[in-house]
């Protein structure tokens, strides 16, 4: 181990590669980066920034290991759908097999103006790994009032998109100036996903966070999109920022001011997600037993209950969040939820 702490056999041929150097790569190993949504593009950019030498890894997901992750989502095993381990869990003990002198932070968490502060405080780069454009717009708020870069990455079918977001430039709503209505617009669920273009988006973007995070190598400018199945590859420059934009321009940050939705609609996903108004511990022990006495079959883990009634699936969280399957009408999930969980 030299003195700059950097295994020196490990990352020899990093340290040799003239864009990042010994210098790059000690910038990398004290580096701090927040990923946000470990499904398949973010599990892509944590893998990559991981085998890089990043110091410090901070994993967001509110999600379950699932088996229609596994084509694509590449850090996570059939025994973790089986197990139905949570995302970020599953994430980090493979992490740590992979690099143990990364320290690696998992959090079970439903990104939303409430927890954001938390959730992203004390790093230097938030990756953006999200299926939501909801989370998309909430972190770009966020960055530009604190000031933090993000690096934007969204596939879908076989189209990949990516681009860096900083301080003083043009930020997401100056590109992306309209929002399609719910449920207008195809999601990975409805139009499906090919692996290999979220290889290619993750991999882009996780070049785009070594090149910021070490100081060497010049950023991409634009905005880079591709049909990987047609083979079509297209950059956009990045507008200057807009005076009138809403967020860079005007500074206007409602959605982080706001209290978030207690009853959310999980976009193509026929889920409705309810979550508490207060902060609260749910007993699932308890609740597992009175479901039982109802003759109802109850899977418990040690991070989440699930059980199904009626003609719906509920996925019960610790923190009392609850994913209701089977439905996009949020009052049918809200009168599931208030006469199995609620009572």
């Amino acid at each position: 181990m030299p003195s700059s702490g950097i295994p020196s056999a490990r990352y020899s041929r990093q340290t040799r590669f003239a864009g990042l150097g010994q210098a790059g790569q000690q910038r990398l190993a004290q580096a701090r980066v927040a990923i946000v949504g470990l499904g398949a593009t973010g599990s892509t950019i944590a893998h990559a920034l991981l085998r890089a030498g990043v110091g410090y890894l901070r994993l967001i997901d509110r999600d379950w290991v699932e088996e229609h992750n596994l084509p694509r989502q590449s850090l996570y095993t059939e025994a973790d759908a089986a197990q139905l381990v949570p995302k970020v869990v599953a994430a980090k003990a493979h992490a740590q097999r992979i690099n143990s002198a990364c320290d690696i932070e998992a959090l079970v968490l439903d990104l939303h103006a409430g927890t954001i502060d938390q959730a992203l405080a004390g790093v230097d780069l938030i990756m953006d790994g999200s299926d939501s454009l909801e989370t998309r717009l909430l972190i770009n708020q966020w960055c530009v009032r604190e000031g933090k870069p993000w690096i934007y990455s969204g596939v879908l079918g076989g189209h990949g998109m990516t681009a860096n977001f900083r301080p003083k430039q043009a930020c997401w709503r100056c590109v992306f100036t309209t929002s399609p209505e719910p449920g207008s617009m195809p999601t990975c669920e409805t139009a499906g996903v090919i692996g290999p273009v979220v290889g290619v988006i993750g991999n882009l973007a996780a070049t785009e966070a070594l090149k910021l995070l070490s100081g060497q190598g010049q950023a991409n400018p634009d905005l880079y999109m591709l049909d990987l199945w047609a083979w079509q590859f297209e950059q956009l420059p990045l507008p200057t920022p807009r005076p009138d934009c809403p967020v860079c321009g005007l500074r206007q940050f409602d959605l982080l001011e706001q209290d978030s939705a207690p009853t959310l609609s999980l976009c193509g996903r026929n889920a409705i997600q309810i979550r508490p108004q207060q902060p609260i511990t749910m007993a699932l022990a308890q609740l597992a037993a009175h479901l039982q006495q109802a003759d109802l079959r109850v899977i418990q883990t040690d991070y989440l209950l699930r059980f199904a009634a009626e003609t719906l699936q509920a996925t019960v969280f610790p923190d009392g969040r609850v994913i209701i399957s089977g439905t996009d009408d949020p009052a049918l999930a809200r009168g599931f939820y208030n006469r199995w969980i609620n009572h």
